[in-house]
């Protein structure tokens, strides 16, 4: 697998805060969908002042990754200050070093921080950004698009930073602002897997392109040999150390 064949639409920075389930292990500890996961993700609509979340919310997000309440004003003067220029709805990175300086001076007291990148395949980038819709922004809420705030990551064609270590593919859906798992949308993922004949890495993800487009394929029943953009897509993760 090559990294010049992906073009990066994101950095994310998050942390598996939880206890284990009863096998022992966190269900989808390598994923970004955040649902069914106890991965919390940084920044979130916690750290706007805009958004109508409580003092006593804000400091139980903020907790999670060590933020005290003295700490939480600079926190959020920074992410007011920050939002769709360092980061959009609501916590993608633009850049791997705007999310390595968000972690050095607000997360060094978060354990077992994770940075990740995200990204597609070249090859569907333009199908991708033509599918994308655009609607208006509203004042004081998050800019809205068919594909998301990865859209505005995918529209700089920037390929990944060096020095990651690539994880594997994850099938997932864009939700506006988010990123959703088959799981989420009450998709058996095993069966999907076994209907495929596709066997996921260690990280439950997916390491051929061509076994993540056969998992799309099924999500949809489109052609493998004539694949159409959905809204299931094989997003490449990518881990980086923290500098």
């Amino acid at each position: 697998m090559d990294l010049e064949d992906y073009v990066a639409a994101g950095y994310f920075l998050s942390r598996i805060a939880g206890e284990p389930d009863c096998t022992g292990i966190q269900l989808r500890r390598v994923s970004l969908g955040s649902d069914h996961s106890q991965r919390h993700f940084f920044p979130d609509a916690w750290a706007i002042s805009w958004c109508k979340d409580t003092r006593d919310d804000r400091l139980e997000h903020a907790a999670v990754f060590g933020i005290t309440d003295e700490q939480l004003d600079e926190v959020m003067a920074w992410a007011d200050k920050g939002f769709e220029r360092e980061f959009g709805a609501w916590s993608l990175f633009f850049t791997i070093e705007s999310a390595r300086a968000a972690a050095l001076s607000m997360l060094g007291n978060a354990p077992e921080l994770d940075i990740w990148g995200v990204g597609l395949p070249r090859s569907l980038l333009s199908s991708f950004l033509g599918e994308s819709g655009s609607s208006p922004a509203t004042p004081g809420s998050a800019r809205r698009r068919a594909h998301g705030t990865h859209i505005d990551a995918c529209l700089r064609s920037l390929p990944f930073a060096e020095g990651g270590e690539i994880l594997g593919h994850e099938i997932l859906a864009e939700g506006g602002t988010w990123l959703d798992s088959p799981e989420s949308l009450h998709v058996d993922e095993q069966a999907m897997y076994k209907a495929v004949g596709v066997v996921p890495n260690g990280d439950g993800l997916i390491d051929s392109l061509d076994d993540a487009l056969a998992c799309c394929c099924d999500l949809t029943g489109c052609s493998p040999i004539d694949f159409e953009i959905t809204d299931w897509l094989p997003w490449l993760l990518v881990r980086y150390p923290r500098a």
